[in-house]
Parts: C-alpha cells; structure tokens; sequence
C-alpha cells in the first residue's frame, strides 16, 4: 500500500473488486492472488494480481485445490493470462494465503503466458 504501509502480501489471496472492466475482462468480487513483490505492495498505490476463476487444463491456469489456510471455498483454477495491475482501493478482505508448494506452478504459467522460457 502506499505510503509505506504494508497491507497484503505477496503470496496473500484476497477479495478484490474487479468493476468496472471493459469487454471480456474477468469482473466482480473475485479471489485473487497478490503477485507483486512487497517493497512494490509498500511503495505503490497499485499491486499485481491474478484471478481465480474456474478449473481448466490450459497451461496458464495453476488448479489450487481449496484448504483451510487459502481459504478457497472449492478447487479454482488460478489465470495467469488474467494478470493485471489493480489500485488499491479494489483491495477488500483477506481469505488466506497460497501454499508455497504451487509458486514453481505460477512461475511456469507466467512464462508460457508471456512467451518466456526455462
């Protein structure tokens, strides 16, 4: 957040109000997943996130299986092709946070969705 106040996380899944949206972008109250790193999430009025949405078997959607620490209320699939910098006033409330087992998932997803390579 800014002004040096450090409010989510990276690694934080959260409710974030994505309206309004222009065409197919991915709208409402959606969980999403704080992606930038922390010194921006302290520096920045904005902040990168990724939205759950439903399961698929694409390569750039990670299935997040639900549990009691992310909060999720069942499976969703996370879409990195859906990454986008919010403000954050769109920042509501904190469900969890995603386990550190599924970070090498992301970083894959990512780099298929941006045309990068390992």
């Amino acid at each position: 957040m800014p002004n040096g106040n450090l409010t989510y996380r990276r690694g934080e899944i959260w409710w974030i109000e994505l309206n309004p949206t222009v065409g197919v972008e991915t709208r409402k109250n959606r969980a999403c997943l704080i992606l930038q790193n922390d010194f921006g999430n302290k520096q920045s009025s904005l902040t990168t996130i990724a939205p759950f949405l439903d399961r698929k078997n694409y390569p750039f959607v990670v299935n997040v299986h639900a549990t009691s620490s992310n909060g999720l209320d069942r499976e969703r699939g996370l879409h990195l092709n859906q990454i986008r910098a919010i403000d954050c006033s769109r920042v509501q409330t904190k469900l969890g946070d995603i386990d550190d087992g599924y970070w090498r998932e992301i970083e894959q997803a990512i780099a298929v969705q941006l045309g990068f390579t390992f």
